[in-house]
């Protein structure tokens, strides 16, 4: 697998990332790989912006919509998954938001010993506020997280720190050629608003209706659009209140995602518009 060539597209929700992973993709004859983390969700087309039929130019996509809504993604899970499918597609076009996915594949992983059964369950049983009280060197603030590090903890005997500071282990020799689609934020910003109008209009509430029939367990429930419809189908918001909240929810993830991948991923390019990019450029 040494030397091959994976061309990676990053960027912010609604900047036009799978439009040019798309058009890249159908110039050198290879397919597009999800990396993110909602588009896996079957039951998630609309409000996840998963790529349609019609959009994907008879283009093949991989790791979309595999995932029944109870299913917890995490970081392992998809690496688990994508690697053996970077080996085995030729000229693959890696896309997505998901910066943690992107950047553990990329730059490697910290290896963690896996937490014992009995000890996931007590701490998942713990009043947050013992967590913090017991685990040791943790500066997160996150309740998933700091119940992370104590079954780590107490696992191992080791905060979860040890084991974050040792090197990294690459998953993949390849020559990763990262793209960075960052717009003007004005630009982005509209285009989100844009966008949610366009999901509701499509279905989106529908889509999210059905999504709870199913009885919904897994991280599903924390798409951007997603607590906001709910709110708006319980009646604790009126139709109008459930855009502005999505559309500003929306604009805040770009804003994390610009700063996550400006800071976590080196890009070889970066483009302002998927407009300006060029073939021949890689």
């Amino acid at each position: 697998m040494a030397n091959k060539k994976i061309r990676v597209i990053i960027g912010p929700t609604a900047s036009g990332k799978s439009a040019l992973a798309i058009k890249i993709a159908k110039e050198i004859d290879g397919s597009v790989i999800n990396a993110d983390a909602m588009q896996i969700y079957k039951d998630l087309t609309l409000i996840s912006a998963r790529p349609t039929s019609q959009e994907m130019q008879g283009i093949p996509h991989l790791l979309y919509g595999y995932a029944d809504a109870y299913f917890q993604s995490s970081v392992q899970d998809w690496l688990s998954r994508v690697v053996p499918v970077l080996k085995e597609t030729e000229n693959p076009v890696l896309v997505g938001g998901t910066g943690l996915y992107i950047s553990s594949l990329v730059n490697g992983i910290n290896r963690i010993p896996d937490v014992d059964e009995d000890i996931r369950k007590q701490v998942r049983n713990m009043d947050i506020d013992d967590v913090r009280k017991q685990v040791i060197d943790c500066p997160a603030v996150d309740p998933q997280r700091l119940r992370r590090a104590l079954e780590v903890q107490l696992t191992t005997g080791k905060p979860l720190s040890y084991f974050t500071k040792q090197p990294k282990e690459k998953l993949l020799d390849a020559d990763f050629q990262i793209i960075f689609v960052n717009p003007p934020r004005s630009f982005l910003y509209e285009r989100c608003a844009i966008r949610f109008h366009q999901m509701i209009e499509q279905g989106g509430i529908q889509e999210i209706e059905h999504l709870l029939t199913l009885k919904p367990t897994g991280g599903v429930l924390k798409a951007i659009g997603v607590p906001e419809i709910i709110s708006y189908l319980q009646g604790d918001i009126s139709k109008e209140e459930m855009c502005e909240q999505a559309i500003l929810s929306t604009r805040h993830y770009a804003k994390r995602q610009i700063t996550w991948f400006r800071h976590q991923i080196k890009s070889d390019m970066i483009l302002e518009s998927i407009n300006d990019f060029n073939i021949n450029q890689i």
